[in-house]
């Protein structure tokens, strides 16, 4: 990723607590996350349509922390598309408010997701043949037609652990003193700060914090500050340490 967020106008987020990382099973954040790059592909889908940015920017959504929500960057003047969390819950924005006919994915499939964003982008007189299901990217095991519905339902714990872990990487980023933009790529689910980034981690592994510099990636993992008294101290130290 070559972008930042002093890339994008975009406003900066509030800053948010540390709370607790809800209880779940071993593999809850794997499936949830599974579910939620599953359905977030339609945010990057739109954004690659209609954004006037350059490619490796226009696919780039803001993370709000305070909705929780990630949300495409606005096109057609004053218009976005918000995936909600921990629900997945789909809405388009005018003006950054929401608008009626919220899609909601639940035994839903992936075609009747397409159908409904068609109408939508009907009912705001925007071109519907600009619209691409193609990505600049590739994501493995994505869900295709009407083969399979969606199911957040199936794993709404680990929906409510992933957002609470986006949150909270949230509130580093500002504990550190990042004033910008919090972003995230649609193509891994990690959140971009100024001073670093955030992983949920893939499939079988931990979330982490990173920092990625010539020639050397810097993790500090979750096992690493989660018991601890103060985890959000231990964050910012990581975040701050200098280069070297």
């Amino acid at each position: 990723m070559t972008s930042s967020p002093d890339a994008l106008s975009i406003p900066a987020p509030q800053s948010v607590q540390w709370q607790p990382i809800p209880a779940a099973d071993g593999d809850a954040l794997a499936r949830a996350r599974r579910e939620t790059m599953n359905i977030v592909q339609w945010l990057a889908r739109i954004a690659n349509s209609y954004v006037n940015a350059p490619q490796d920017e226009r696919i780039l959504l803001r993370y709000l922390p305070r909705e929780p929500a990630l949300t495409t960057m606005e096109f057609e003047g004053n218009k976005s598309l918000q995936l909600r969390l921990p629900t997945l819950e789909m809405q388009f924005l005018d003006n950054g408010r929401p608008v009626p006919h919220i899609f909601n994915p639940e035994e839903h499939s992936p075609a009747e997701a397409e159908a409904w964003l068609l109408v939508e982008l009907l009912h705001r007189n925007m071109g519907r043949e600009r619209f691409s299901k193609k990505l600049p990217y590739k994501v493995p095991n994505l869900l295709y037609g009407d083969a399979e519905d969606y199911s957040p339902e199936s794993c709404k714990t680990g929906l409510r652990q992933l957002a609470a872990w986006l949150q909270n990487a949230a509130a580093a980023f500002a504990a550190a003193g990042d004033a910008g933009t919090v972003i995230c790529s649609p193509q891994t689910l990690d959140l971009i700060g100024a001073q670093g980034c955030f992983s949920l981690g893939d499939a079988s592994g931990e979330p982490y914090f990173y920092m990625d510099r010539p020639g050397k990636r810097s993790m500090l993992k979750a096992s690493q500050f989660i018991a601890e008294r103060d985890p959000l101290a231990i964050i910012v130290a990581f975040l701050n340490a200098p280069a070297g």
